[in-house]
């Protein structure tokens, strides 16, 4: 037969299996030939796809064996398979299954041969109502990815490992891979645990009581199997551990749920029933991150031994705690009546798949019992690694090194979320590898944040998605996320919070009507204490951030006579007037003096009137939404505290900030301008820091020349105050405020170190001169740029003066550019002909209307009027050139 040729197989048909032996049942009493029973018989495995594409089908030799026929048979239907298109023959490698794509017309085919026997309605399987979900197959999209338990795939010890994995090949593999091993486990790993347990954890336990297992959720079954029958009352944590309370209605059990607080779990509300388990995680309880404390552990004890009940203690992270010394396990202090369990999914990684438990010597056969009818026990290959990993010390060295860093990523964790999220509610920072996080008000419910981010890219939690589950339906369950920091570098958990922040700013942007998903509050319920609070808590002993080095030295600072501070403002009350100011004074660290140390707090938000709090910005009245603010000109006098209003240049409104009565006139001033708040808002006043859009203490800068090109890119004029800054500069290239972030730079006497980039919010898209919102600068940037930012944030490190007209010292040589000629709104005016600033107390020397005397011909031992300083401490003065209108008021001392 002439063989026609056959292209080779494609990169897809690469994994193939090898049919060895494939299943044809020959009825030598029917017409049909052996040859063709086997060809219909292979066709229609091929066709049911019990035959793989690209597998290999045996030899016909060895196919004639099995079929007890000659080989002439089989030749004769592996070459009809091939005329049929279904397999190809190729010489000195064998015969293989065709892609569907190479197949050719199938000749009709004989039946496959088959019992049809009719059967009554078959037994359904008992399928549990609620099974745990520990992988998600989108996750590999996010870009930051916080879920916890996830660990650091750099730690894993992947040298040691190998080490030990071919130092087991060349030693007992043979034996070890060739026996049944003992279900309990290789004695030398349950040795070796014990060993560990004793030193590490304070348990005095016998290697005969170990039991190895598959992780800890198989511990938790064997523990279901022993005990649990069903209607058999059981004792869990609210929330708890989504894989205990599962494993354990599964069995068929009655669920009693126990409230958690801050002190773990609540021992004065434990059931009055003979519970068989009861489930804790005392070390770090999962989600809240709660430690059991002494006093309820003992409770918890004595309640159980009244009971007859086994305590199940998971001592889930417990081999990674920050602060202070571990409190001793339920095992150590009462093992009679607990079962412990333990893995290594969070030391070493959950794809090792090896836990323990330790039981009571009482329960010992009972439960090696149940664990050999489960699966026999785990493969000796990897028991035998680990039990020479834990036997060298090595797993010890792993856990310190691990420790360390998860403790950096703990505190980068807390800070980031500080730094954009205030004074956040955080629960579980003392250990462990993720932390409770209570959300805010003016953030959204945990569900609507987990889906917001995740369109973003950005995997946060929820608690029913992080793997816990609250039968109780608490506060929590709705405002509380869980944020694994383990697997993430210190850089990406910054940029993942800032993200997180910058959502729920951007998602009020483009909806309002998003606000009022902001004001929920929902706190947690409290239960009252039968005990005073444990006097070791504290909050997490965060270390110290090293100060981010500067890519260059203050001293490195280069000077250049375009390069100037043109304006400085701040913004008394938050969403309302600018207020020039020809100079201040910063202190290190601190932010910008009277900036936003007022807000006007929506009605109803859970904010306090007398000791208010930064929050986002989505619980105050601002110019984003509430744009009528920017139809009135205000100020608002420093030293008097005597608020006024001007439209249209007329007086409208005046009060004495200092008086309960002035307050309240200016929230019902504020109530006329906007109406659609529907009540009068509430005046607060921080007491230490401010309420800018970022709780921490930055000053914000606009580069001029930036803002010109956007003119000329944008063909509009672009009024400096939409956006809102503190310092206007110029002299620099357009965008080489970017350039300067983690550089220091200098504005007058003062030290700054550029932190980070800003982006921009709805406020900017209404004009400070209007009131009108009459662009879309977050979207133009992003559609021009691909980012929103514009100007930058400084964070001052050495205090000193600034004035108008000061000089702006960057790193390196040179890299101005002069002022260019652009719209009128930005070209700064000339400056007046004898006029001078004191750096001193912002006195202005006027040589033409006010003194008569030029300035240069003032006597050199001439001194300031107002504050005595030399006549070298006086500076050209030049005004910004955008001064507010209509407020009939001039530039203010700082």
């Amino acid at each position: 037969m002439e063989r026609r040729p056959i292209p080779a197989p494609s990169a897809a048909e690469g994994l193939r299996g090898y049919a060895a032996q494939v299943t044809v049942l020959l009825d030598r009493t029917v017409a049909e030939t052996l040859a063709l029973q086997i060809v219909a018989q292979i066709r229609t495995g091929i066709q049911d796809g019990r035959i793989a594409v690209g597998s290999r089908l045996p030899s016909s030799r060895r196919l004639a064996d099995q079929l007890q026929v000659a080989r002439n048979t089989v030749v004769r239907a592996y070459e009809q398979l091939h005329d049929d298109g279904l397999v190809s023959i190729r010489p000195a490698a064998g015969i293989f299954v065709l892609a569907p794509q190479a197949r050719a017309v199938l000749s009709p085919a004989l039946p496959a041969t088959r019992i049809e026997t009719p059967m009554v309605e078959r037994v359904r399987p008992r399928v549990p109502q609620r099974v745990q979900r520990l992988s998600d197959a989108q996750s590999s999209r996010l870009s930051f990815d916080f879920y916890p338990g996830r660990l650091a795939e750099a730690l894993f010890p992947v040298k040691t490992w190998r080490r030990l994995m071919q130092s087991a090949v060349s030693g007992g593999l043979r034996r070890g891979m060739t026996r049944y091993g003992d279900p309990a486990g290789l004695s030398a790993l349950r040795a070796a645990i014990a060993n560990h347990l004793g030193a590490w954890r304070g348990i005095a336990t016998d290697p005969g009581q170990v039991v190895i297992v598959s992780g800890a959720q198989e511990g938790l079954s064997i523990a279901a199997r022993l005990f649990i029958a069903p209607e058999t009352p059981v004792v869990v944590e609210n929330p708890c551990y989504q894989g205990a309370t599962f494993a354990f209605e599964a069995a068929g059990a009655v669920v009693h749920r126990v409230p958690v607080d801050e002190d773990g779990l609540i021992t004065a509300r434990l059931p009055d029933v003979g519970a068989a388990l009861a489930y804790v995680t005392p070390g770090h309880q999962f989600p809240t991150g709660a430690t059991l404390s002494m006093a309820r552990r003992e409770s918890l004890i004595a309640w159980a031994r009244r009971r007859g009940t086994y305590i199940v203690e998971d001592d889930y992270d417990s081999d990674f705690q920050y602060d202070g010394s571990p409190l001793p396990p339920i095992a150590a202090m009462a093992p009679d009546c607990t079962i412990h369990i333990g893995t290594f999914s969070k030391s070493l990684g959950p794809g090792l798949r090896l836990g323990y438990l330790v039981v009571p010597p009482a329960l010992a056969d009972a439960a090696v019992a149940v664990k050999g009818l489960l699966d026999n026990g785990n493969s000796w290959f990897d028991q035998h690694v680990l039990a020479e990993f834990i036997r060298s010390g090595s797993f010890v060295s792993h856990l310190l090194r691990a420790r360390g860093h998860y403790r950096e990523a703990r505190d980068t964790t807390v800070a980031a979320l500080r730094r954009h999220f205030g004074d956040v509610d955080l629960a579980g920072t003392g250990a462990g590898l993720h932390i409770c996080w209570q959300l805010p008000p003016g953030v959204p419910p945990a569900a609507t944040l987990e889906a917001m981010a995740r369109k973003a890219r950005l995997g946060v939690y929820s608690l029913a998605s992080a793997g816990a589950y609250d039968g109780l339906d608490t506060a929590l369950a709705r405002r509380g996320i869980i944020l694994g920091y383990a697997a993430m570098a210190p850089r990406q958990i910054e940029q993942g919070i800032a993200r997180l922040s910058d959502l729920v700013d951007d998602k009020l942007d483009g909806s309002p009507g998003f606000l009022s998903e902001l004001l929920v509050s929902e706190p947690l319920s409290q239960v009252p204490r039968s005990e005073p609070a444990p006097r070791n808590r504290h909050k997490p002993a965060l270390r110290a951030a090293p100060p981010a080095r500067a890519v260059s030295a203050p001293n490195a600072l280069s000077e250049d006579p375009m390069q100037i501070v043109r304006g400085i403002y701040r913004y008394p009350i938050k969403g309302m007037s600018a207020q020039p100011v020809n100079g201040i004074m910063l202190e290190a660290g601190r932010p910008f003096p009277f900036d936003r140390i007022f807000a006007l707090a929506r009605p109803n938000v859970p904010i306090d009137r007398y000791d208010p709090k930064w929050a986002k910005k989505g619980l105050f009245v601002m110019l984003m939404i509430d744009e009528a603010l920017a139809e009135v000109r205000t100020e608002l006098d420093p030293d008097s505290l005597v608020f006024r209003a001007w439209s249209q240049r007329e007086a409208v409104f005046c009060a004495d900030l200092r008086t309960d009565e002035g307050r309240r006139d200016l929230e019902r001033f504020v109530r006329g301008l906007v109406p659609t708040l529907g009540d009068a808002p509430h005046l607060v006043q921080s007491r230490q820091g401010h309420f800018m859009d970022k709780p921490d203490n930055v000053i914000s800068l606009i580069n001029l020349a930036t803002l010109r090109q956007l003119e000329e890119l944008w063909g509009r004029p672009l009024d400096p105050l939409r956006f809102r800054a503190n310092f206007y500069v110029d002299g620099l290239r357009p965008w080489q405020e970017f350039d300067l972030v983690g550089s220091d730079i200098r504005l007058g006497d003062a030290v700054f170190r550029v932190d980070r980039r800003n982006g921009r919010c709805g406020a900017t898209n209404v004009n400070p001169q209007t009131g009108k919102r009459d662009m879309d600068i977050p979207g133009a940037l992003r559609a021009r740029f691909g980012h929103k930012d514009l100007g930058v944030y400084l964070v001052t490190q050495r205090g000193g003066k600034v004035v108008v007209g000061d000089p702006l010292a960057v790193p390196g040589p040179g890299g101005s550019a002069a002022p260019a000629e652009a719209a009128a709104v930005l070209t700064p005016g000339p400056a007046p002909a004898g006029r001078f600033i004191c750096r001193g107390c912002y006195y202005i020397h006027d040589g033409v209307a006010g003194a008569g005397v030029p300035f240069a011909e003032l006597d050199a031992a001439w001194r300031c009027p107002d504050c005595g300083s030399e006549k070298s401490a006086f500076r050209p003065y030049v005004p910004a050139g955008f001064e507010p209108e209509g407020t009939g008021s001039s530039r203010r001392r700082g």
